[in-house]
């Protein structure tokens, strides 16, 4: 017999969380803010449905941005301007384990989940430790939380090598910098980043950073 519950299911944005993604499933997706689950505003078959309705929600929102995907090879990909897949996305459909997410939420935990600018998520926490001359320090340590890759110490981004390094609280202001560059100048030498009255100069190459999350001119 059916339930109200089970006719939640022909609602498509209650259905998004549960079916799984196909290839050449084109999905409309949240970029900013990022959040620890990826957020599927839209999914379509259709490409020029899918891209205009990706404008649509850009039109719609003030503070938040879209951008459309495609799943290819397990994958979320980036789309070229005919809608086939150009080159893998740095956000995708990360899945965060269950014990790590506990600890999120724990009060009494000194640890949190943490989004990098790239979208990836890694659990932060305050650490105590003895240095060489005996004293008592704290630092931040950065661990793997996915499901397939959990508990390892990490102190790059997997996903897009930015530093993930900050051992004490003098050190935040040069952490923020790192995590709040645009996603295609996150280890790129040719970043500048300095504010020249109201703007800010991104590089020499891009004053006002690349179009896409994929820059041409990017330099490790």
């Amino acid at each position: 017999m059916d339930t109200e519950q089970d006719f939640l299911f022909f609602n498509p944005r209650i259905a998004t969380k549960y079916n799984p993604f196909y290839e050449g499933e084109y999905l409309v997706i949240q970029t900013y803010p990022r959040e620890y689950k990826l957020i599927v505003e839209h999914r379509s078959f259709d490409y020029k449905n899918a891209k205009s309705h990706c404008e649509l929600e850009n039109l719609a929102h003030d503070y938040t941005s879209f951008s459309l995907r495609i799943f290819h090879d397990d994958k979320l990909c980036e789309v070229n301007y005919e809608g086939k897949p150009q080159s893998i996305s740095k956000q995708q459909n990360w899945k965060i384990a269950q014990e790590y997410l506990e600890a999120h939420y724990d009060p009494h935990t000194d640890g949190e989940v943490v989004v990098c600018q790239c979208s990836y998520p890694y659990f932060s926490s305050l650490t105590s430790h003895i240095s060489n001359s005996g004293e008592a320090m704290t630092s931040w340590q950065s661990l793997t939380c996915l499901v397939k890759d959990l508990g390892r110490d990490i102190q790059t981004c997997p996903n897009c090598n930015a530093s993930l390094v900050r051992v004490d609280e003098s050190e935040d202001d040069d952490f923020d910098d790192q995590v709040s560059r645009p996603i295609a100048c996150i280890g790129c030498t040719n970043y500048h980043g300095v504010e020249y009255g109201d703007n800010v100069l991104v590089c020499g190459i891009h004053p006002n950073g690349s179009d896409s999350e994929n820059c041409p001119d990017y330099h490790p």
